[in-house]
């Protein structure tokens, strides 16, 4: 991906489609020049250059068609705008065929002008922005951290309250303070270590063999704090996993259609009808839950059998909260309950469905193991016991303690990899440290660590990082 940061970039800032209004948005150094064919400024009205905030009423021009249409400009003068260069919004109507042709009429009235930078000619130009280019611009001119500009990211892509929230809280610099506090202690830690490296010939011991590994166990214990690991489980971005599990023909499918209000599963009379897993969201008091109804439990001994259970099981193993639905018209096995009891996710709920049908399976018939979790009686041809069970599953999270802070740090896939490699580099230090590795090496290794990190907080970077960064970004963002 190539960005020219001299251009003048412009992009559509809304959602695709038809809307009542529509923001065009141009940043870059020829912004006004853009405009002096195409925006015609109202009676009375003018288009300023001062430094600040302004706007004008008046109309675009569409020199090919020969018509005027109704629009306002908000201009954003350097370096108090998003991207600290001059920064012009066009609002007008929404309509798609009206936004292409004014797109055009922008894009041919800034042809490619000649000009010094440095003592060296360059050419500028406008074109459409390339994605996540104004956030991009944002950050390389300092008017915010890459940890800022990757949140920016997840707040256009969250889809509940809490994953705002949180993205927020990035956004405001919650991450960058962590991993900053992280960096100055390792930066201490490696004044030290290269200090004791200049006395070593004077016999002089700045720091022992065991306050180093001490200090090194601090600085990977903090890493660890903040990368997650060890700690209560926290939603992802992709909301709280939540399996449905059971066996074949408990009604679990018919339980997933109720839970998301629509029938994306197929349900039938025979058993065993789900063949593969199936996942969808639904939002319950400004919680994402990521539904996953699975095939029915069945030790089956032919190759699609062992596949179907091993999705089931894969699924298990990474839920934050499994439903463990029973059929109330069938009696309890003793295969369900050893089962149950194998599933070692903290966080379960027992649903005895079919209520409304002669049960042979009530509260009594649970194990005491499983009397210990929730149990909701339902009936999907009813609803009776849903709105209990969406209940259960709000208080799952909170009494489980899945985080829903906005104050806690939520990294994205990028970031956590780096920081696992940094996490690496510091494990195999303290192995090298116990192997009696000199200070000289020990310096090396954090000095690497400190580079490492210095990818989450952008003091390290390469275009192909910015590059993977931005390119999820859509464009006009």
């Amino acid at each position: 991906m190539s960005f020219g940061l001299s251009d003048t970039i412009l992009a559509v800032s809304t959602p695709s489609g038809r809307s009542l209004k529509v923001i065009i948005r141009l940043s870059g150094k020829d912004v006004f020049g853009c405009l002096e064919s195409t925006f015609m400024p109202g009676d009375g009205e003018k288009i300023t250059h001062e430094k600040g905030f302004s706007s004008c009423h008046g109309h675009i021009y569409l020199e090919s068609e020969n018509v005027r249409i109704p629009a306002c400009i908000y201009i954003m003068k350097s370096p108090n705008s998003y991207t600290r260069e001059d920064i012009i919004e066009i609002h007008t109507f929404g309509s798609p065929p009206l936004i292409e042709m004014i797109m055009e009429a922008l894009l041919s009235s800034g042809s490619e002008s000649v000009y010094r930078e440095n003592g060296e000619e360059a050419v500028r130009s406008i074109r459409i922005a390339e994605p996540g280019e104004f956030t991009k611009r944002a950050f390389v001119n300092g008017r915010i951290r890459l940890a800022e500009a990757e949140s920016v990211l997840r707040i256009i892509r969250s889809r509940t309250d809490s994953e705002l929230l949180m993205a927020v809280s990035n956004l405001k610099g919650r991450l960058t303070e962590c991993m900053n506090n992280i960096q100055g202690e390792l930066v201490k830690f490696c004044a030290r270590i290269e200090a004791a490296i200049d006395f070593l010939d004077q016999d002089i011991e700045l720091i022992t063999l065991d306050e180093t590994k001490k200090q090194l166990e601090h600085i990977k214990e903090e890493l660890y704090i903040v990368a997650g690991s060890g700690q209560k489980p926290r939603i992802s971005h992709y909301g709280v996993k939540t399996v449905l599990v059971g066996w074949p023909n408990a009604g679990k499918s018919s339980l997933y259609n109720k839970l998301l209000n629509r029938s994306k599963a197929i349900v039938t009379r025979v058993s065993g009808t789900t063949r593969d897993t199936l996942e969808a969201d639904v939002d319950l008091e400004g919680i994402n839950f990521r539904i996953i109804d699975t095939a029915g439990i069945a030790y089956g001994k032919g190759e699609l059998e062992s596949v179907i259970e091993q999705r089931t099981y894969g699924s298990i193993d990474t839920a934050q909260i499994v439903i463990f639905v029973i059929d109330g018209c069938m009696n309890l096995s003793s295969e369900q309950i050893k089962f149950f009891d194998s599933i070692t996710t903290r966080s379960k709920i027992i649903v005895i469905n079919k209520i409304d049908l002669q049960q042979k399976t009530c509260y009594e018939d649970l194990s005491s193991k499983m009397k210990a979790f929730p149990v909701v009686k339902t009936s999907v041809l009813t609803g009776e016991g849903l709105n209990e069970l969406k209940k259960t599953m709000v208080s799952s999270v909170f009494e489980n303690n899945i985080d829903l802070s906005a104050s806690d740090v939520v990294f994205t896939m990028r970031q956590r990899v780096v920081l696992g490699r940094a996490l690496d580099i510091l494990e195999q230090t303290s192995d090298s440290l116990n192997e009696g590795i000199g200070y000289e090496l020990v310096a090396i290794d954090l000095r690497k660590a400190l580079d490492t990190i210095g990818e989450v907080t952008g003091e390290v970077l390469t275009d192909d990082i910015l590059d993977r960064i931005f390119s999820e970004f859509c464009i006009g963002k």
